[in-house]
C-alpha cells in the first residue's frame, strides 16, 4: 500500500511540477517578436504543471500578430481561445486564467467578439487578488497591468 502511495505522489508531482511558474510569469510580459512567443510556448509546453496553460494559450493566439494568411491568424486565435476557456470553466476560480483572458480580450480587435468578460474578469480579479496564494510581487505586476489597462 505504501508502494502505491509512492508511485502515485511520483506521478502526480510529475505532472504538477510548477517550480518553473514563476519563470513563465515573467518571461509571458516580456514576449515582444515571434522568435521570443515561439520560445517560450516551446519551453512552457515541457513545464508539467497545467498553470501554465492559460499562458500557452494566450501566446497561441498571439501567433496570429505574426501570421500574414488571414484564416491561419483565425486558426491560432480560435485554438488558443478554445484551449483558455475550456481551462477557465475547468478551474473558474483561477485568478492567473482570469487576468490572462483580462489582458487578452483587452489587447485583441473589438471585431473577434472576444470582449464580453473584461469587466466580470476585472471584478473578480480586483475582488480576490488579495487573498490568492500568488506571490506579492506577482500580485503587484497584475495590479499594475490592470490599472494601465483601465485605471478606472
Amino acid at each position: 500500500m505504501k508502494l502505491f502511495f509512492l508511485l502515485f505522489a511520483i506521478i502526480y508531482n510529475q505532472y504538477t511540477d510548477c517550480s518553473n511558474l514563476d519563470n513563465v510569469r515573467n518571461t509571458f510580459h516580456t514576449i515582444k517578436t515571434n522568435n521570443d512567443l515561439k520560445q517560450f510556448i516551446e519551453a512552457s509546453k515541457k513545464i508539467n504543471c497545467n498553470k501554465v496553460t492559460p499562458y500557452i494559450a494566450s501566446c497561441t493566439m498571439k501567433k496570429a500578430e505574426f501570421t500574414v494568411w488571414p484564416f491561419r491568424k483565425l486558426a491560432y486565435f480560435n485554438e488558443g481561445k478554445k484551449t483558455l476557456e475550456d481551462y477557465i470553466k475547468t478551474y473558474p476560480n483561477d485568478i492567473e486564467a482570469r487576468y490572462v483572458r483580462y489582458l487578452v480580450q483587452n489587447n485583441i480587435p473589438s471585431f473577434l467578439g472576444y470582449n464580453t468578460r473584461i469587466a466580470a474578469d476585472k471584478k473578480f480579479i480586483l475582488d480576490n487578488l488579495n487573498a490568492s496564494p500568488l506571490p506579492k510581487s506577482y500580485k503587484k505586476v497584475i495590479l499594475k497591468n490592470i490599472n494601465t489597462i483601465s485605471p478606472n
